[in-house]
């Protein structure tokens, strides 16, 4: 039976003393304090690895959960973290940092083969306070379309980013579109699931499970790490009756309480430095959770397997 452990933080008062709850097997998930959640974060595991991060539903968090595990990942880790925005609109990662570079996906798909080493990378990506490196959305009117194009995002150029991603970043996060998400979680090595803590998280949980399942991502799902976001006293019966669906389903569930500055309404950039001490601890376990579920991972298949794989047989292809 899994064991539910409330994480009460020591500079908070109220409710929002309850930073997060985890849920996990007896390999070590419990969490019992900072000092502990950021020893998960800093764990050592072989390898480079993908998180790829994916809402329930719209208004999830899904961009805000993507960019505050990449930033604490960084903050708490001597080795290079990238967040890939992979998604467009007005909402997106990019719009919470302040680019330094005009570049984007788009263009650094556009010249993979003169990527020829992490100088040149750099090229690409903008390093944020925390150390956190970030690959820049489109933002022009055909970002959408070409998100879904598979002449320009294929198979091929996928698997060459990846690749790519392995070579330079010790960890990536990656928050894609809609029309790009099931073709990359074949190339997840972690994902994260977030759900709203509202009136229509549980029914979300339970239908994006369903199509997990039915994509065959039933293991993927089964090591997926579940997060509640936006949880408030109000919404607790909500949280409860989510975490009810998803408990035994996952490896994890972590709640984030809600922080005034993370609103979709909130601040144009996203410093966070300045969250409340309950936001920072949720967030610090989360890292935690996903980086001690790597060291017991099995070595992924190569690019070249999925690449080989007859059509028909990948996600998205179905």
């Amino acid at each position: 039976m899994r064991r539910v452990e409330s994480v009460v933080g020591r500079d908070s008062g109220g409710w929002r003393r309850i930073a997060q709850v985890v849920v996990g097997g007896s390999g070590g998930m419990r969490t019992d304090g900072s000092e502990i959640d950021e020893a998960r974060a800093r764990g050592v595991f072989s390898g480079s690895r993908r998180i790829v991060v994916l809402g329930c539903t719209g208004g999830a968090g899904q961009t805000t959960t993507a960019l505050m595990l990449g930033h604490t990942l960084a903050k708490h880790r001597d080795d290079r973290v990238v967040a890939v925005d992979a998604n467009t609109g007005g909402g997106t990662l990019t719009s919470k940092i302040q680019p330094e570079t005009p570049e984007t996906l788009t263009s650094l798909l556009s010249g993979l083969d003169r990527v020829s080493g992490y100088l040149t990378m750099r090229g690409y990506t903008t390093r944020t306070a925390s150390g956190l490196e970030v690959i820049s959305a489109d933002t022009d009117a055909g970002a959408e379309q070409r998100l879904a194009d598979r002449s320009f995002f294929s198979d091929h150029r996928l698997g060459e980013s990846m690749r790519l991603l392995d070579r330079h970043y010790k960890l990536a996060v990656i928050d894609p579109a809609a029309a790009l998400a099931a073709r990359l979680l074949p190339y997840a090595d972690q994902l994260v699931l977030v759900v709203p803590a509202s009136e229509e998280a549980s029914e979300a949980v339970a239908m994006t499970y369903e199509w997990l399942d039915g994509h065959g991502c039933a293991e993927l799902r089964r090591r997926a790490v579940m997060v509640v976001n936006g949880v408030s006293r109000r919404s607790m019966a909500d949280v409860e009756q989510a975490e009810s669906v998803a408990r035994g389903r996952c490896r994890a569930i972590v709640r984030v309480p809600w922080e005034d500055g993370l609103a979709p309404d909130g601040a144009e950039t996203v410093d966070p430095g300045q969250l409340r001490a309950a936001g920072r601890r949720a967030y610090l376990a989360l890292a935690g959770v996903v980086v001690a579920g790597f060291a017991a991972q099995t070595v992924r298949p190569s690019e070249e397997e999925l690449a080989s794989d007859p059509p028909g047989t990948r996600i998205g292809e179905r």
